[in-house]
């Protein structure tokens, strides 16, 4: 034990000492909020997995893996194929080009007229309301994590990692995640695979699989019949992950981090094939767990179970360094969104207008402050619960994803339909969630009646000729036209 609290003070120092290298680069707004739109592409990679790779998915989705196998595969690995994927040929580019700072700001470039400004507010509270809760179900998360490798208990966990969190992020902001995202993740990469060869060779191999697992659970074709986790449900996961990345706003400060286009869009290919890669060995080193381990009464405790009994405390240490890091960097990197979205949108926008830098900056403190108390609440109430907690607080900002794509690619599309296609989605899963409604018919029904409303609003207006501030919306977004800085 003596060894795992030396490591964990040790990286807290190292954390410590890389919040205070970006606080002392900071020289501007935009360097707090988007590392002065400077991100080279291996420290994108980095911040943009660690970001992805949260306590969250990985407690939760390890749970799946323990309970039936090949299912968490499905669930935490190859849907990410299509997430990523669709993200890197449909938003990358254009998102890098427009120079915004926040997913509400694309709504103000794309969509004119007497009903922007109300569009433009409900994307704000649209994508304030997932960055606001998430944070709260990787910190649950974590104190799992903390509770099974360190014994402690998980009240003493969720205030201490927030603090220390506070602490740090204040420092530097966004600058001070991707330092640390950078460090999560070269971790990651190391141990993940680690973690993976100590199931692997403890359980005795594949073969050992077997034996506590049905034959359906070892096989990749759909099981439609689990509560929860049925082939319906993985799907509804994908296509709301598809979505909710899309509107994404943390991904989002990432990719308008990203030093030019290129850089944005290479990174984010990248990033879907680690992703997938790295999730699948950990779904497999959970699947041996349950070999070794196969009377858990929590399968949230499989993954760090399967550390603390099976390795040495060096190698546990480690391990504890790199599953908090992943914790921790995620939860810096959601609260930057939060805290950006809140300053940008709200402060700046209808609140204190045209300040210094040196204002927003001290807002952007006071907003973490405040974000951090009430993911202290949350968190408490999801431990146990964590992939689905994380799974219904997304349903809101996936509702974004079709005025998004619409505005992209459809000049036609009219900010009335922006407008209603939104409200319609918001309203119906609101009242999905109310009802408790399946999952399966929560967030698609959503989109459909979303994409339903958009389009016939959109053909409803008489044709007339393109406005032309969307023409060169379209200009800039599809790389025919340079963005001058001066309209920024």
């Amino acid at each position: 034990m003596t060894e795992k609290y030396a490591m964990v003070i040790a990286f807290t120092v190292l954390l410590i000492g890389l919040a205070y290298r970006s606080y002392r680069r900071i020289k501007s707004y935009q360097d707090y909020n988007l590392a002065g739109r400077n991100t080279g592409f291996p420290a994108l990679v980095a911040t943009l997995g660690a970001a992805e790779f949260n306590t969250a998915t990985l407690i939760g989705g390890a749970s799946v893996a323990y309970l039936y196998g090949t299912v968490g595969l499905w669930y935490t690995s190859f849907i990410f194929v299509f997430v990523f994927g669709i993200y890197a040929f449909t938003v990358a580019k254009p998102y890098r080009r427009l120079r915004i700072a926040t997913i509400a700001e694309f709504f103000e470039r794309r969509f004119h007229g007497r009903l922007a400004e109300t569009t433009r507010a409900l994307a704000s509270v649209v994508t304030l309301t997932f960055t606001w809760i998430a944070p709260a179900t990787y910190l649950a998360g974590l104190s799992v994590v903390a509770s099974v490798l360190l014994g402690v208990d998980p009240l003493t966990t969720v205030i201490v990692i927030t603090t220390l969190c506070l602490f740090l992020a204040l420092a530097g902001g966004f600058m001070t995640a991707v330092s640390f995202d950078v460090v999560a993740y070269t971790m990651i990469v190391i141990f993940v695979p680690v973690i993976f060869f100590v199931g692997f060779f403890n359980a005795g191999g594949f073969g050992e699989l077997s034996k506590v697992f049905d034959p359906e659970y070892l096989s990749f074709e759909p099981i439609w019949d689990l509560d929860n986790y049925g082939f319906a449900a993985i799907m509804t996961w994908c296509l709301q992950n598809i979505l909710l990345y899309v509107a994404a706003p943390w991904y989002g400060q990432r990719i308008f981090s990203a030093r030019n286009e290129r850089i944005a869009y290479r990174a984010m290919l990248t990033n879907t094939v680690l992703i997938v890669v790295l999730y699948a060995l950990v779904a497999l080193a959970t699947m041996f767990s349950r070999v070794v381990l196969p009377n858990l009464d929590n399968p949230e405790e499989a993954l760090p179970r399967l550390v603390l009994e099976y390795t040495p405390p060096i190698i546990q240490g480690l391990l504890l360094v790199t599953l908090l890091l992943v914790g921790i960097s995620t939860m810096v990197a959601i609260w930057n969104s939060a805290v950006s979205i809140v300053v940008n949108d709200l402060l700046k926008r209808y609140l204190f207008r045209a300040r210094t830098d040196r204002f927003y900056v001290l807002s952007s403190r006071v907003v973490f402050l405040v974000l951090g108390a009430s993911t202290l609440v949350f968190a408490l109430t999801f431990v146990g619960n964590i992939l689905l907690a994380l799974t219904y607080v997304s349903v809101y900002t996936a509702m974004l994803a079709f005025p998004i794509l619409a505005g992209l690619y459809w000049k036609r599309f009219t900010t009335e339909a922006a407008l209603s296609s939104l409200a319609v989605g918001v309203g119906y899963v609101t009242v999905a969630l109310l009802a408790n409604f399946p999952y399966h018919l929560v967030s698609p029904v959503g989109i459909v009646l979303s994409a339903i409303v958009g389009t016939t609003v959109t053909f409803a207006r008489r044709k007339t000729t393109v406005d032309p501030r969307v023409e060169e919306f379209f200009a800039i977004a599809h790389g025919r036209k340079e963005l001058n800085h001066a309209e920024v």
